[in-house]
């Protein structure tokens, strides 16, 4: 016999008080490993004043009241240049090569040059990380983030020998092994009470903090992705040797602080999920799964899908509306950039290739029987099994889609609708429902008659 409406609910609270409970002592552990980057970063400032030390972490703050669990941290270091003239470029006119990698490839969407006006040339000139293109180029040169990465790793190497030789860390408290790899990561690992922590440090420039052009004056409507003219004010961080790529953190961050100002359980189904990726979806180590940054980018495209106050009311509802976008997006192998719709965020990042097919098998499950996963204790005693997912579902989640008409707030009612989880009164939005599913019934249906 399958749980009550209210029983079910209780499920997804109680596993949200269970991963809370432990919450705040493992911030403490967490501020403890930032104290000891601080630190280390405090020294790399006074060797060389083009690297800062952002010591309120907004973006750390708010991410730590939603995670559970932490297993990588990401540091940004601001950079600070003091030319108001660099611009970004998406592609530049000359083929070069720097400290011996060849730059032959167009830059994927969302990877960019910073360049130096001609103007300008003089002040770079002695720059070590300043790399001169020929004359006959738009600009005078770039500024190349492989040689900011090699200069930060030397500077950190420099500063964990000094805190060390000072007293200031603790032998152990640093493993700087990882600096000697060759890459575009700069990567530490922290001893930490509870297991070693992983600290990605970011080189990040930081072009405005106005996000006007990110954020609705609206606040009932969510804003569209950005214009040209906005990106020329986004923040951007090391990508290839050559490239560097957008960075979108701050005003992602400005539109999640305020999600749930309606009393939404939106943050509290990203903490979920989070969590249950942690604990139940990661695949083998050589595979790549889920990370946090996933979970934020299919909130962000949640939210636009499910405005209504109505679709965030309750916990179970909250988790499914990002679980039917997520599962839709491992089909696909297509996670889009909220901001610049042009990116695949799976693809973002030079990692081991993502395990989709395992990943959505667990999230699939997850949808079919989240109680199996909720389950913090044995004495919650799982209900008979209660399949939400049928061969309906899963074909409709199946179909393939070039050209976008599956990716709208009435497709994914209709998956809803089907998980019991729809709760919608809006006449005009139940009524495009009804029309996608007439026409996906007849596509799956059909579908299914030539299989």
């Amino acid at each position: 016999m399958s749980l009550s409406k209210r029983d079910s609910l209780g499920w997804y609270q109680r596993y949200l008080l269970g991963i809370k409970s432990h919450q705040d002592m493992k911030i403490i552990e967490i501020q403890k490993s930032e104290d000891i980057l601080f630190t280390i970063l405090d020294r790399v400032h006074q060797q060389d004043s083009r690297f800062q030390v952002d010591y309120s972490r907004e973006l750390a703050c708010f991410e730590h009241v939603l995670r559970t669990e932490f297993s990588e941290l990401d540091m940004e270091v601001p950079l600070h240049f003091n030319d108001l003239s660099l611009r970004i470029e998406e592609s530049c006119d000359t083929s070069n090569t720097v400290d011996g990698i060849s730059d032959q490839t167009q830059p994927r969407k969302g990877f960019v040059y910073l360049a130096v006006s001609k103007a300008n040339e003089g002040r770079w000139l002695e720059s070590d990380l300043f790399h001169r293109l020929p004359k006959s180029s738009q600009c005078s040169g770039h500024i190349v983030p492989g040689r900011v990465i090699n200069v930060l790793k030397e500077l950190l190497k420099g500063a964990i020998v000094y805190c060390e030789q000072n007293f200031l860390l603790r032998p152990g408290d640093v493993n700087a092994s990882l600096l000697n790899f060759d890459g575009p990561r700069i990567t530490l690992v922290l001893r930490n009470l509870m297991k070693p922590l992983r600290v990605n440090i970011i080189p990040v420039l930081r072009r405005t903090n106005n996000f006007s052009e990110f954020v609705s004056e609206d606040e009932k409507i969510f804003p569209e992705p950005i214009n040209q003219v906005a990106l020329s004010n986004t923040d951007i961080c090391n990508g290839t040797y050559h490239h560097w790529r957008f960075s979108f953190e701050r005003p992602m961050k400005k539109l999640l602080e305020k999600a749930d100002a309606d009393g939404g359980h939106r943050l509290d189904s990203l903490c979920l999920l989070d969590r249950i990726n942690s604990d139940h979806w990661l695949p083998e180590q050589s595979k790549r799964g889920l990370k946090f940054k996933h979970f934020k980018m299919v909130l962000l495209w949640a939210m636009k899908f499910f405005p209504s106050s109505e679709d965030w009311v309750d916990m179970e509802s909250a988790v499914y509306r990002m679980s039917v976008v997520l599962l839709r997006c491992l089909v696909l192998r297509d996670l889009p950039n909220y901001f610049m719709p042009e990116i695949n965020i799976f693809h973002e990042d030079f990692q081991p290739p993502f395990d989709f097919q395992a990943v959505y098998k667990k999230v699939e499950d997850f949808a079919g029987f989240p109680e199996k996963c909720l389950q913090i204790h044995l004495t919650h005693l799982l209900p008979a099994q209660h399949r939400h997912i049928d061969s309906y579902v899963k074909m409709l989640l199946q179909i393939q889609d070039t050209e976008g008409l599956y990716w709208n707030t009435a497709y994914f009612d209709v998956i809803l609708n089907k998980f019991q989880v729809y709760h919608v009164q809006d006449v005009d939005r139940i009524g495009a429902m009804q029309l996608i599913w007439s026409k996906t019934t007849k596509l799956v249906t059909d579908e299914g008659c030539a299989s």
